[in-house]
């Protein structure tokens, strides 16, 4: 390493002896133009030289590249641009012999230090230089060392003061007994624990009363006794409220802003969403999209009377543990009371609500209104006029075979009956025909859409083949229009369409102000009949989009036309659904199936 430290100082001797302080250099801009002059020192940005006695700073960036980099090579390799820093100077470095040579220092370890001369690079044994310069290289690398971050203070949280002013709803702050703090609503206590909620009510810890402090002990101690004088005083108010005198209210009314008024005389504009021994939950119609959860008490006793009769009502409309018909016959099992009185299976969602009637072939769909929250079921119907879905099992009667007639086969019986229910997404209802024919029809009913399938099986001896097909039938949306004029009727009707994508031609619009005389002529043949799929769309459907398709149409048959009876098809639309090869008349498959998707546009 000795010879390395002597090679270095040759090469300064050189170097020294080709450059030295008198020397002149060539400076050149970037027009060409050139002087000679000495160099004497260089930054940044700036080369000092000495030219006839003069010294003066020329701007690196008015150079050309190779006065530039002479710059650099004179003055010991500094990047441009580089900002400065402890170790970016330039430090003499002495060896055991007393020989010193001035160049940059990079970095060092504990035996050896890395030095930047001239622009070359070498890494130098520290026990080859004096203790002067084996300082000045620790000294360096400490500096270089990043500062570590000072470690963060955790603040001092303090716990809710049970002596205060306490309210079982507002979150609470618990410690523990080696002092670290916890948020969170209170729920239950006992003499060994205590039950938190935390995250805003999305999670329920249960802590061993002796791991809390003992200010938190007395908080849960205090939070229990005033759960259990509040559960005292609203099982009285609930008998209290049973007894009440209440004004009669509509189901219209459970949708309509009600004036409401608090125990301090402050009225307020709400919607009233639900109500239970507890709380009464409204929207605010200055703040709709949130819902408020307020106790009975908050409000005055005419408030409560009308809170009461709406709560009574909803009960009775969608009751809490509804009558139950069970099944006989060809009928299902259904609610016997309630808004799906007459129903066998219900799915709502905040698009719409599903519900098959106990016939068991029937399913109803109603469009509805956005709710209190985006995912909130409790919207407004839009129509209490349903879209209709039909399992439809048909033979053609030749008893006359002048006048052949179309009829439906009845259900004597079923072999599976599914129990009522409101949370059931796939149902699955089979049975016999008054032909001995067997039956089996599918749904799919979920949050993505709507799903129908089945198959059918006839006796071997069958004189009249029975036929499945899905149809889908659009209500009557103007059911007063037989006594209304045009004018009338088209404000009603607005942009109500229904669109059909053909499978040769382009898609097309059929207006429901549109005569069916004049779609007919103008979308006749095989061109436009069958489709692809359907789409109906419009001020009859709100901010709805409702789309029929097949999953997969190949062998199938899905057709748009007039539905029950009407001149527009604003009266109704009919789109069916059936195997187009006659010896798959008895089966619509899973892989087939009809879909209808429902989406809110606007």
């Amino acid at each position: 390493m000795i010879k390395l430290f002597s090679l270095i100082f040759l090469l300064l001797a050189s170097a020294l002896c080709g450059q030295d302080a008198g020397k002149l250099h060539p400076w050149t801009d970037l027009k060409g133009r050139t002087l000679q002059a000495k160099f004497i020192k260089v930054d940044a940005t700036t080369v000092t030289i000495d030219w006839n006695g003069q010294r003066f700073d020329l701007p690196l960036n008015t150079l050309n590249p190779e006065s530039r980099s002479l710059a650099l090579k004179l003055g010991g390799g500094s990047p441009f641009g580089s900002s400065p820093s402890p170790t970016s100077g330039i430090h003499p470095w002495t060896d055991l012999k007393g020989r010193t040579l001035q160049a940059r220092f990079l970095k060092a370890d504990a035996t050896s230090v890395t030095i930047n001369w001239n622009g070359q690079v070498f890494t130098l044994p520290l026990n080859t230089l004096k203790e002067e310069s084996r300082q000045l290289a620790i000294k360096l690398r400490d500096a270089a060392k990043p500062k570590p971050k000072p470690a963060p203070t955790t603040p001092t949280v303090e716990a809710t003061d049970p002596a205060g002013e306490l309210n079982l709803a507002a979150e609470q702050v618990w410690t523990s007994s080696d002092g670290n703090p916890l948020k969170g609503r209170f729920v239950a206590a006992t003499d060994a624990n205590v039950t938190i909620a935390t995250y805003g009510g999305r999670r329920e810890v249960t802590i061993p009363m002796d791991r809390l402090s003992e200010k938190s002990q007395a908080l849960a101690k205090k939070l229990k006794a005033l759960a259990a004088k509040e559960a005292k005083d609203q099982a009285a108010f609930a008998k209290q409220r049973a007894k009440m005198k209440v004004p009669e209210v509509t189901e219209a009314d459970l949708d309509a802003e009600h004036g409401l008024t608090n125990s301090e005389g402050v009225a307020i504009k709400a919607f009233f969403v639900d109500a239970d021994d507890e709380v009464v939950t409204v929207l605010l119609s200055s703040n709709p999209s949130r819902p408020f959860e307020l106790p009975w008490k908050k409000f005055s006793a005419e408030s409560q009377a009308l809170i009461e009769a709406l709560r009574r009502k909803k009960e009775e409309i969608i009751p809490k543990n509804p009558k139950i018909i069970p099944a006989k016959g060809g009928r299902l099992a259904y609610y016997g009371n309630g808004r799906f009185r007459n129903y066998n299976s219900v799915f709502q969602s905040a698009l719409y609500d599903v519900a098959l009637h106990y016939n068991g072939k029937v399913v109803h769909v109603w469009l509805k209104s956005p709710g209190s929250t985006r995912n909130a079921t409790d919207g407004k119907r839009a129509t209490e006029r349903p879209i209709s879905v039909h399992f439809n099992s048909t033979y053609t009667d030749r008893t006359d075979p002048k006048r052949p007639r179309h009829r439906h086969r009845r259900i004597v019986k079923y072999d599976i009956s599914p129990a009522p229910s409101m949370e059931r997404e796939l149902t699955t209802i089979s049975g016999t025909f008054d032909n001995n024919a067997t039956f089996q029809y599918d749904m799919d009913i979920n949050h993505r859409g709507l799903g129908f399938w089945g198959k059918l099986k006839d006796p071997s001896d069958e004189e009249w083949p029975t036929r499945m097909s899905i149809g889908v039938y659009t209500p009557n949306v103007a059911p007063k229009a037989i006594n209304m004029s045009m004018a009338e009727i088209e404000p009603i009707i607005g942009d109500g369409a229904l669109y059909i994508d053909p499978i040769e031609e382009k898609r097309a619009k059929l207006p429901f102000t549109t005569k069916w005389d004049i779609l007919f002529k103008k979308f006749s043949g095989n061109a436009w009949n069958p489709i692809k799929s359907a789409e109906l769309m419009g001020k009859p459907f709100g901010s709805h989009k409702v789309k029929v398709t097949p999953t997969n149409v190949k062998s199938m048959s899905f057709r748009w036309g007039k539905g029950y009876s009407g001149v527009f098809p604003f009266q109704s639309v009919h789109l069916g659904y059936v195997s187009s090869e006659a010896k798959y008349r008895d089966v619509i498959p899973k892989n087939r199936r009809l879909n209808v998707f429902i989406t809110r546009v606007r």
